[in-house]
């Protein structure tokens, strides 16, 4: 049955939940008030309500995994009870969801609560009035308004035995029939507010059993301790939040005076402002009285200026019109004008035409003899660049020759230069020699 019914909210996103009708949760909101004035520090830190967390996270005994069994078969039954109205008024809306079996039973269930319904209104008539047997004739096997009272009572106990016993058989359809029951649960969500507060009540309660389960004995006296700490710790913030309430009513105190202190200057600053409006007024009105005199004397000597500008005007139009009249004859001799002009430059536009054609003529012939001359002229230029090009290498071959030969007759007349001074040398040696052997022999001739 658990298996396809809707997961429940997990544990871990409902801790505030499952602490929120107890003393636990004030706890909590006592510590988060506490460390929004403690902590000062910018460093990460870990989650503090991390302790209040179960270590476990998987139900280990038998027992525990049983009872979270029963109560999602529990609250799954009350989903689909709570649906019950909704499908039973609109079982052809739902037939294609649910077997003929079950729309059947939900036919039979929605006839026995119309009738209980009935029964149940008889009774409250019968409550307004006297209890008088004699009112009513026949017994549970006859017509419903002729019961009694104590019959009324009687079949109404039957009824509510029946509609339990049919509440029972179709929920146990739908514990067989698993698609329809899934179905049933996801497309299906008109229920009244009563029971959709009790869902979600069966849900909370759920989520708290579920901690509670796995929540051990050592965990429960560590988190007491961990929230004694919270109190203690509270409990300090307040004679600290005692002591700055203190301050913050001397500052407010000061304040105040300081805002009276300012209120009797504004009341002496609206009343100088007040004589300071009541002396401009009057100044006003002075002002008004002398502009009024002064605008009856400027409209008795503007009559005056009006009739010599309106005599003016008369004497202007007066001239405007001998000057329209004369303007007409100059007009229609400048038309004239104007018309052989026209004539004349037409003429001359079309002897220009007649021109521009034959020239137009010319300029394409001598446009075409261009061309072909500008062509030779490209022929001759590559000829001539070629040319250009043999006669710069020859000139180019010259000069080195000229350069080497140049080079040439240097060498040899260094060389011939060269030979000279040697030959001088050796002349001058040569002499000397002689020379000194002449010496010699004569010395020794002498000596014989």
């Amino acid at each position: 049955m658990a298996s396809i019914v809707d997961p429940p909210p997990s544990v871990h996103h409902t801790r505030s939940e499952a602490i929120a009708g107890g003393k636990k949760k004030s706890d909590i909101e006592m510590y988060h008030a506490m460390q929004s004035t403690t902590n000062t520090k910018g460093t990460k830190r870990e989650d503090p309500l991390k302790i209040l967390d179960p270590s476990s996270k998987k139900l280990v005994t038998v027992e525990s995994q049983r009872i979270m069994a029963v109560l999602d078969d529990t609250i799954c039954k009350i989903r689909l009870i709570t649906l019950l109205p909704e499908l039973t008024q609109n079982t052809e809306k739902y037939a294609s969801i649910i077997s003929d079996d079950i729309q059947e039973m939900l036919k039979e269930h929605y006839k026995l609560e119309a009738q209980f319904s009935k029964v149940f209104l008889l009774q409250e008539e019968e409550e307004t009035v006297a209890h008088t047997g004699s009112a009513k004739r026949g017994g549970i096997d006859g017509d419903v308004e002729q019961m009694s009272y104590e019959s009324l009572c009687t079949y109404r106990g039957q009824l509510q035995q029946q509609i339990r016993h049919s509440t029972r058989s179709i929920v146990r359809l739908f514990t067989r029939n698993h698609s329809a029951l899934k179905a049933v649960l996801g497309q299906v969500s008109e229920r009244p507010s009563a029971a959709t507060s009790l869902i979600s009540t069966s849900n909370n309660l759920r989520s708290i059993i579920m901690e509670k389960l796995l929540t051990t004995r050592e965990e429960e006296e560590e988190r007491s301790r961990y929230i004694q700490q919270i109190i203690q710790r509270e409990a300090k913030a307040s004679v600290e939040v005692k002591k700055l309430e203190g301050l913050l009513q001397e500052a407010s105190e000061e304040r105040e005076a300081d805002l009276n202190k300012r209120n009797v200057e504004i009341k002496k600053l609206k009343s100088d402002l007040a004589q300071l409006q009541k002396s401009s007024n009057e100044t006003n009105k002075r002002i008004k009285s002398d502009s009024m005199k002064q605008e009856l004397t400027d409209t008795k000597t503007s009559g005056g200026k009006c009739d010599r500008l309106n005599q003016s005007i008369a004497q202007l139009r007066t001239q405007l019109a001998q000057a329209v009249a004369e303007h007409r004859q100059s007009e229609q001799i400048l038309r004239s004008r104007k018309i052989k002009t026209e004539s004349a430059l037409e003429t001359w536009i079309a002897k220009y035409d007649t021109d521009m054609g034959e020239r137009q003529e010319e300029y394409e012939q001598i446009e075409a003899v261009y061309k072909v001359e500008k062509q030779q002229l490209e022929d001759l230029e590559e000829r001539f660049a070629v040319l250009e090009e043999e006669y710069n290498r020859i000139i180019e071959e010259r000069r080195v020759n000229a350069e080497l030969k140049a080079e040439e007759e240097r060498r040899l007349r260094l060389l011939t230069k060269a030979a000279v001074v040697i030959q001088a040398h050796w002349r001058s040696y040569a002499t000397r020699k002689k020379l000194k052997q002449k010496k010699k022999g004569k010395k020794g001739k002498k000596g014989k």
